[in-house]
């Protein structure tokens, strides 16, 4: 009995097992096939099978118990997704088709989405009595429009091609329909597996229910999820560790790191991103707070810098400690390079004549250059310690060298207000900055200050010395008012015209000339073709000079703007101009028109008088030569008759007879000689005096010369004394008129030389030349006197005689290529000097188209008189 009821247990167990397996075959997705059906069936029957079937029972219920924990799992995570769909402010539209071809039919999709935005879509379906679906007829609404895929189809194609197209071939796409109102729908199509889902969002739902409080709880559930999501997907590796600082937990991103397979095989292997990473994490823990610290962990074979911190989590279930890992390696080389990049800053700013101070966030003092130094002359232990703004201003405002100042404090304030002030006026263009301020220090200097927020935090000031700059400036506006008021002054029309043709500058006679504005009213709006027609209609025969002015301004060679000079041009009102132009180096051409009217009036009157001048020169020469010779006829016979009656020819004379025929005699002799300086004047005027030119001995002629001044020497008791080198050479000149200049410049040192005084002749060669002088002891010449001494008729006081004498000594000399310098002393006396080139008149006599006939130089003479007979003549027996 027992063992029936044994076995009827076992068979009830067999049979239930078998039921258990059907059931876990449905629950688990896994059909049964008739044999096994069968052979289920058949086990329950069979007695002899008992302990096969306990055993099979055992199995079967094991595994329905782990398809049952999956099935659990399986419907957590329907409900999350459903939670999902529901958070979403939208709805999904899933297709299940499996044709190979869908036409224009929507077929039945399934819908998803919370409330709110089912509602808010099927506003936009619309009534239709047509198609009673509303899903349907949402479709047909948004299926109509097109789809921006953002430029990516630029013929935007209706949205039910795109729809039919994922249908079909399961092209997804991305995008944005706009309903009639102008609502625009997010719309994103995509395939999964044998399914496709068009995923529509309306951004103003969403916005809406963001604000709201429809369906807090569903998004706190999918901000969790989504929370998760973004860890586990995160760049950055992330971890968690239980009590005993294990990882429990890591991220895909920690996988790749530590080159683990997946997060679960990091989590199996313990692998550490940093080996000292677990000992941060137990002081994160002992301490209750976060600590982080720097690594260089070797990350695919690239040397890394990473960020670590671990920070203690609290609620956490079993986590006790949650670490993350920063890749700060770009951050630290971007650091090294920004220091780099600083320091080449502050090296250049030490190198420009500005001063430089860049204060920090807390307006310390974090930079400054050389010239900061200098200028404020600010020790080192000054700035040792980083004062900050305020101090400094501080310590310059004790010292005096800040600008005089009335209010200090609220001008300190003003300078840091730049530290708290916000930019937030969009219409200032320097937005950060202070306006620039002139600062006018003790002593006369001043600074332009420029302040602006630093791109690093803090300010940065510049303080730059425009001392002289604005003197240069203000000299430079004086130049340009004198310039300009000098130009306004002129006479002549200035003008400046530019390469392109335009006026940049113009005196008030220019404007005035060409009827223009003045410079004040805009005559830089005239150009080089408007002047070339004024010019044209107001001097009418400047049709050429109006062409080449327009040429030689806007040409772009050097030749084509070559200088014009006096370019005469008579104007229709009677005034005659002279226009020159000539380049500048900026491009720019200066023209200007000069009035010549009067001038030209002055030449024509001066070329008149001139002409009767010249007349009256050829009346008086023919005067002189006319009574020259009329008076040598009456003086020989006088000069004949007193010679007779003084050597008694015809009888004896006594005394008083004797005396009256000697001055006849002499008063003849001296009428003669002033009638040979007077041809010889009259000769050297009209270009016919003859030189005849020879080699002399210059010793020679002063001896001869001596000898003859000797008896004059001895009359007036005047010692003579002879100065001259033996061999000091020859000279080629002509010796009669060598002669005349001695005797001439003797006579005269006789004349002015008391009793007991000395006259000295001299010569002396100086390189090329031969100077002759004669100096005396006399009563010397007053520099009054001085400068007329060689003008024709002037004399020296009483008996100088008639004032020809040195006139003809200077003639004489230039004739022969020389020239002649008197220096004299009031009671000391005077010395005549006489320069002669030592070969001769030559070039005097190319000069004047001489001719050499043996070795004599003959001035040629157009109108040969009979006055050079007398003057030639007169002059020999001067000589004899």
């Amino acid at each position: 009995m027992k063992r029936a009821l044994k076995l009827t247990t076992a068979m009830a167990s067999a049979a239930g097992a078998s039921l258990g397996v059907a059931h876990a075959a449905v629950l688990g997705g896994v059909s049964l096939d008739p044999t096994t059906a069968s052979a289920v069936g058949a086990a329950s029957l069979a007695a002899a099978a008992a302990l096969f079937i306990v055993k099979l029972a055992r199995d079967v219920r094991r595994q329905s118990l782990k398809w049952s924990e999956r099935l659990a799992i399986m419907e957590g995570r329907l409900e999350k997704a459903e939670s999902v769909l529901a958070a979403h402010p939208g709805l999904v539209i899933v297709w299940e088709d499996t044709a190979s071809e869908i036409g224009a039919d929507w077929g039945r999709p399934r819908v998803l989405g919370g409330p709110a935005a089912l509602a808010s879509m099927l506003a936009l379906s619309g009534d239709d009595p047509a198609e009673p679906d509303p899903v349907r007829r949402l479709l047909n609404a948004l299926g109509a429009l097109p789809l921006d895929e953002h430029a990516r189809d630029p013929d935007k194609r209706p949205l039910a091609d795109k729809i039919r197209e994922l249908r079909n071939h399961g092209v997804g796409f991305a995008g944005v329909v706009y309903s009639e109102d102008g609502r625009p729908i997010e719309v994103d199509g995509r395939a999964a597996g044998g399914q496709v889902a068009l995923w529509l969002t309306d951004p103003a739902a969403r916005m809406a229910e963001d604000g709201g409080g429809v369906g807090r709880l569903s998004e706190r559930a999918a901000d969790l999820h989504a929370g998760y999501a973004l860890l586990e997907r995160s760049p950055i590796p992330m971890w968690r560790r239980d009590a005993d600082l294990k990882l429990i937990w890591a991220n895909r991103a920690y996988a790749e790191a530590v080159e683990a397979a997946s997060p679960a095989d990091a989590v199996r292997r313990q692998l550490e991103l940093a080996s000292a990473s677990p000992r941060l994490a137990a002081k994160a823990k002992v301490e209750n707070a976060r600590r982080e610290n720097r690594f260089s962990v070797a990350i695919g074979g690239v040397q890394r810098i990473l960020r670590v911190v671990e920070t203690p989590l609290h609620g956490a279930g079993d986590a006790a400690v949650g670490g993350m890992a920063i890749d700060i390696t770009d951050a630290q080389r971007a650091k090294k390079d920004l220091a780099r990049h600083l320091e080449a800053h502050h090296r250049t700013l030490d190198q420009i004549p500005a001063a430089v101070a860049v204060f920090g966030a807390k307006q310390e003092l974090a930079f400054y250059n050389k010239a900061f130094q200098a200028l404020w002359k600010l020790d080192d232990a000054d700035l040792a310690g980083r004062p900050k703004h305020a101090d400094i201003l501080d310590r310059l405002h004790e010292r005096g060298a800040l600008p005089p100042i009335a209010d200090y404090a609220t001008w300190r304030g003003e300078q840091l207000a730049l530290y708290t002030a916000e930019a937030n006026d969009a219409a200032d263009a320097k937005a950060g900055a202070a306006p620039e301020a002139i600062w006018t220090l003790p002593g006369g200097r001043s600074l332009r200050v420029a302040s602006q927020r630093h791109p690093l935090g803090g300010v940065l000031v510049v303080f730059e010395d425009i001392t002289e700059r604005l003197d240069l400036e203000t000299r430079f506006n004086t130049v340009i008012k004198v310039q300009k008021a000098t130009l306004d002054n002129l006479s002549e029309a200035v003008a400046v015209f530019g390469g392109d043709g335009r006026l940049r500058l113009g005196n008030d006679a220019f404007a005035a000339l060409f009827g223009m504005k003045t410079p004040s009213e805009g005559v830089s709006a005239v150009r080089i073709d408007d002047l070339a027609k004024r010019l044209a209609r107001i001097a009418p025969e400047a049709g050429g000079l109006a062409e080449s002015l327009v040429r030689r301004v806007t040409s772009l060679t050097s030749d084509g703007r070559a200088p014009l000079r006096e370019a005469e041009t008579p104007f229709q009102d009677g005034r005659t101009f002279v226009a020159s132009t000539e380049p500048l180096p900026d491009g720019a051409t200066l023209i200007v028109f000069q009035d010549v009217t009067d001038t030209r009036e002055r030449e024509k009157e001066l070329r008149e008088r001139n002409a009767w001048l010249e007349a009256a020169d050829r009346v008086k020469s023919k005067f002189v030569d006319h009574v020259s010779y009329q008076l040598r006829n009456p003086l020989n016979t006088i000069i004949g008759f007193s010679e007779m009656l003084e050597s008694e020819m015809f009888g004896a004379l006594n005394e008083r007879q004797k005396d009256y025929a000697s001055s006849v005699l002499s008063a003849a002799n001296h009428l003669l000689d002033l009638i040979n300086d007077v041809i010889d004047l009259a000769a050297i005027d009209a270009g016919r005096l003859t030189l005849e030119v020879s080699e002399l001995d210059v010793r020679r002629v002063l001896e001869n010369a001596a000898t003859y001044a000797a008896l004059k020497a001895e009359d007036t008791q005047v010692s003579l004394k002879l100065d001259c080198p033996k061999d000091i050479g020859v000279l080629i000149a002509d010796e009669k008129r060598l002669k005349q200049v001695l005797f001439n410049l003797l006579s005269n040192a006789f004349a002015f030389t008391p009793p007991g005084g000395t006259v000295t002749l001299s010569a002396r060669r100086d390189g090329d030349a031969i100077r002759i002088g004669v100096a005396d002891t006399g009563r010397g010449v007053s520099p009054a006197d001085q400068s007329r001494a060689f003008d024709r008729f002037e004399s020296a006081g009483p008996g100088a005689g008639a004032g020809l004498g040195l006139a003809l000594v200077q003639s004489f000399v230039e004739l022969h290529g020389g020239w002649v310098r008197m220096e004299s002393v009031a009671g000391e006396g005077t010395r005549v000097a006489c320069h002669f080139p030592a070969d001769g008149p030559v070039a005097l006599a190319e000069e004047d188209d001489a001719t050499m006939v043996d070795g004599t130089a003959e001035i040629i003479s157009d109108e040969p008189t009979d006055a050079e007979d007398l003057q030639r003549r007169a002059a020999n027996r001067a000589a004899e």
